[in-house]
């Protein structure tokens, strides 16, 4: 705050949008048995954040990816609420890509495809990039991905507390941000951003949740550099989960 610099939330665009959950097949729905009530309901929320965005952003014809897909959460929605656009799940655990292979062929899909690799080694051309929690340094690479190909997209990061230096990222990511922060004062915030379990205090979980917007908005910073609107919002409703950050990014 010295420096000028505090995390900014921009409005949800649809903050009321949701799914009529009750109304899709059993197949669908992330719950599906395996969840208990309040976590599926939680889930349910965080898929209507990620849904809505990406409904708002695509077109039919559009090819979008949901990347770190696990068990098809995400990309098995999108699929299904959009026949128009194609789907590509990237998944590295083969038993994740099993479960979500599964519920498609259930729900008769002929419009999603499943690749099991390493996010690096996907190299295909798309429209929009998903991902939901992210985890650490994952949320860089699918911006960077979505960069290269000029996509646009819709990230939840998660475990900030991972975020470290590698051979394609340094942090912190802006130049702004490199002009206040030395590398290990972002690792420190870094560990304050996965300060927000529900567990702890009010007080601590809202400086994490400051922290988390810092983190992310070093990040949507840097993603302006690239010719891209980006912005940081909360998910809605916050008590959806504790890392209840979106980062969007369209190309201008």
């Amino acid at each position: 705050m010295e420096k000028g610099i505090e995390a900014m939330f921009s409005p949800h665009p649809c903050p009321k949008w949701a799914l009529d959950w009750d109304s899709l097949p059993a197949a669908v729905n992330p719950g599906k048995g395996k969840m208990s009530a309040d976590r599926a309901l939680r889930k349910q929320q965080q898929l209507n954040n990620i849904i809505a965005l990406v409904t708002k952003l695509s077109k039919p014809g559009d090819v979008i990816v949901d990347f770190c897909s696990g068990g098809g959460h995400v990309g098995i929605v999108l699929a299904y609420i959009l026949p128009l656009c194609q789907i590509i799940l990237v998944e590295n655990k083969e038993q994740s890509l099993l479960c979500a292979e599964k519920r498609s062929d259930e729900l008769g899909l002929h419009n999603i495809w499943f690749i099991q690799a390493n996010m690096d080694n996907f190299k295909g051309s798309f429209n929009i990039g998903v991902a939901l929690h992210a985890c650490g340094v994952a949320t860089d690479m699918v911006i960077e991905h979505c960069i290269k190909v000029g996509a646009a997209f819709v990230i939840s990061p998660c475990c900030y507390g991972f975020i470290q230096n590698t051979s394609k990222f340094v942090f912190p990511r802006s130049h702004l941000f490199k002009k206040v922060l030395s590398y290990k004062e972002h690792m420190i915030l870094c560990r304050f951003a996965d300060q927000t379990a529900v567990q702890l205090p009010s007080e601590r979980r809202q400086i994490g949740k400051q922290c988390m917007g810092l983190v992310d908005l070093d990040r949507a910073w840097s993603v302006e550099r690239s010719n891209y609107s980006a912005q940081v919002i909360t998910m809605e409703p916050q008590s959806c989960s504790p890392k209840n950050n979106l980062i969007t990014g369209i190309p201008v």
